[in-house]
């Protein structure tokens, strides 16, 4: 079907687009909110995060990821730097992230305050039908625990498969 006007195009998403969506992605990760909470900041088709050998694509997967990410607690996500390229077709960011949390291991009668520096690549979009600017995904280009806050149970070995807790992490 033809139109009588032609369809303008779409701008880039902007710094500013960008960077409120990563500071939205932080907070609503410190709350531990489900998906629905995210669903106004990330694609509505191929959403991805890749995290180490660890891929979640779309929607189950994301809330399969919030879902285990809840064995941790307390936590705050500080990004220390945001660096934001404009582009076509789609605006990429960088990110360095100090994230702070807590983490009870399995049959342990204390938690644990765990510290990581966490370096991110994001892309965002824009809808062509609503114009919304969104997260396509993004990936942890490095994870590094900070000196005397790395996980020290044995628990974190039978969990080679949460990249959360994986002990081929480096200490910083």
């Amino acid at each position: 079907m033809s139109t009588l006007f032609p369809v303008p195009a779409l701008e880039p998403v902007s710094e500013d687009e960008a960077r409120s969506i990563i500071l939205e992605w932080g907070r609503l990760h410190d709350l531990q909110v489900g998906l629905s909470a995210f669903l106004p900041v990330i694609a509505t088709d191929g959403f991805y995060m890749r995290f180490g050998d660890k891929q979640w694509v779309g929607y189950a997967d994301f809330e399969a990821h919030q879902i285990a990410k809840r064995r941790f607690f307390d936590e705050i996500h500080d990004y220390t730097s945001i660096h934001v390229a404009v582009q076509e077709p789609f605006t990429m960011a960088r990110t360095v992230m100090l994230w702070t949390y807590r983490h009870r291991p399995e049959n342990s009668p204390t938690s644990q305050l765990l510290k990581a520096r966490i370096e991110h690549t994001w892309e965002f979009r824009r809808c062509p039908t609503s114009g919304r600017a969104f997260m396509q995904g993004h990936v942890v280009d490095r994870f590094e625990y900070i000196d005397g806050f790395r996980p020290v149970s044995a628990e974190q070995a039978a969990h080679g498969e949460d990249p959360h807790l994986d002990p081929r992490w480096t200490t910083r």
